[in-house]
């Protein structure tokens, strides 16, 4: 997977951007930011700039020259988990909880 497309879906999730807002707010068809999302395309760079400033970030954030900054870790977990909670399965959850408690007791 390219630069763009790590970075981008990332700044998405932070943003909760999807992909057909994406789409409208940069301008690039949904089908062509399919392709560039799933790292089977790397963009031109009038691309790169349009989804940047649709993400209000830089170019260089999108590319990977420029860390995404991560205010608080704490409350991007706690919106990742709460965004995605549905599609996690009992084990999942049960492994997550493990995990964020440090603990290697078996849950059942």
């Amino acid at each position: 997977m390219t630069n763009f497309a790590m970075n981008t879906k990332l700044i998405m999730e932070e943003k909760n951007i999807n992909q057909k807002t994406l789409s409208v707010l940069s301008g690039v068809s949904e089908a062509t930011l399919c392709r560039y999302l799933k790292g089977d395309k790397e963009p031109r760079f009038d691309i790169v700039i349009n989804v940047a400033n649709a993400l209000s970030v830089s170019t260089d954030t999108i590319l990977g020259k420029e860390s995404v900054k991560n205010e608080n870790p704490y409350e991007e977990t706690i919106a990742v988990v709460t965004r995605n909670r549905s599609s996690l399965t009992e084990s999942e959850k049960m492994e997550l909880i493990k995990m964020l408690l440090g603990s290697t007791r078996k849950y059942e």
